[in-house]
Order: structure tokens, then sequence, then C-alpha cells
């Protein structure tokens, strides 16, 4: 795991000022990294993680990680899946919001079983991911997301969920890539 603090920059700054180094070590880390902010966080009684799932590889990965980390601090998890209605033409709403709610069960399947001690508390919402995820996640031991998720496209190193989480929240954000992306570790 890399551990990054970071001061409060826009979107511009991050991009093009020699200050950022949050977007491009998580764009192309093999390992989780967290990226702490410099403001105070205030956490709620009963700790929880937040967890952004989509269904990707790297969703799955950022799903394993949030229920290791909250098995060792005593928290909770929070999975959210996030739709977001389509700016264009007729779209079945709830068949949609069905889909997401299977792709959300199947992600935290089989989770409790290996975590019985940790609290899992998961549902689908609606709007704009990131506006989602930052608000639910406010008093979050921190926000966890994929690296890239099922919207981004190929070339992509980091998501623009992920992105935004960078941008927007208030508590630590961790981006775990897909189990995939990962080098082999080496032999003993």
């Amino acid at each position: 795991m890399i551990v990054l603090g970071s001061r409060k920059l826009s979107a511009r700054q991050e991009l093009f000022t020699a200050a950022s180094v949050a977007l491009p070590v998580t764009a192309h880390a093999h390992c989780p990294v967290v990226v702490v902010r410099e403001w105070e966080h205030t956490v709620v009684a009963e700790p929880y993680l937040v967890v952004g799932v989509d269904g990707s590889p790297a969703s799955q990965a950022a799903v394993d990680f949030a229920f290791e980390e909250a098995e060792l601090r005593g928290a909770q998890v929070r999975a959210l899946s996030v739709w977001q209605r389509p700016l264009l033409g007729v779209l079945d709403e709830e068949k949609a919001l069905g889909e997401c709610r299977e792709t959300l069960y199947e992600a935290v399947a089989g989770r409790r079983e290996s975590h019985p001690d940790v609290a899992l508390h998961h549902e689908v919402m609606t709007g704009h991911p990131v506006e989602v995820l930052v608000r639910e996640s406010q008093h979050a031991l921190a926000l966890v997301t994929g690296t890239r998720g099922l919207g981004g496209f190929a070339g992509m190193l980091l998501g623009s969920v992920s992105q935004g989480a960078l941008h927007h929240a208030q508590c630590p954000v961790v981006t775990v890539p897909a189990r995939d992306d990962r080098p082999s570790p080496p032999p003993h």
C-alpha cells in the first residue's frame, strides 16, 4: 500500500502543476493507494468504510479491500452502487435499478462468511456517482474505489469516479487496482 498526503488542489491544479503527485501515483500504482487530505476529518461513533460497487474487476478488488480493512479496524462496510439516469433515451428505470441491485448483491456475496465480524449495509442509490459517494462517505474512515470502472475507456488509467473522489472527498480515499493490474509477487 502507498499512503500519500495531499493538499486540496483544484482539478486544473491537479492536472497542470508539478505539485500534484496523487493522480499519477494512483493511476500507475499496482497496489492500493491511500490519499489523505490535510483537513481535519470527523468520524461518527460507529466507524464505517464506504465502497463504490459497479461490478468491474477493480470494484471487486475494492470490495475485498474494504472488508479486510473494516475487519482490522472493527468497522462496518457500506457498499453502494449508484445508478445515474441517462441524459438521452427512454429507459426502464425499475429494470436498471434491479440490475444494479443484482450487481451489488453479487459483489458482496460471500464476504460475510469470510469476514463474519464485519457488519454490511448495502444500497443502490440514484444520482451522479461522484456526488453520491462523496456525500455518503463524509464521516467514513475512508472511501474505497476501484481504479477503473465499467464506464471508462480502456486506455484510461484512472476512472472518472476515482478522480472525482480524489478531488472532492472529505475523508481519506483508497483506490484499489483490479487484481489483473497487479504484478505477481516475487518467488520466495
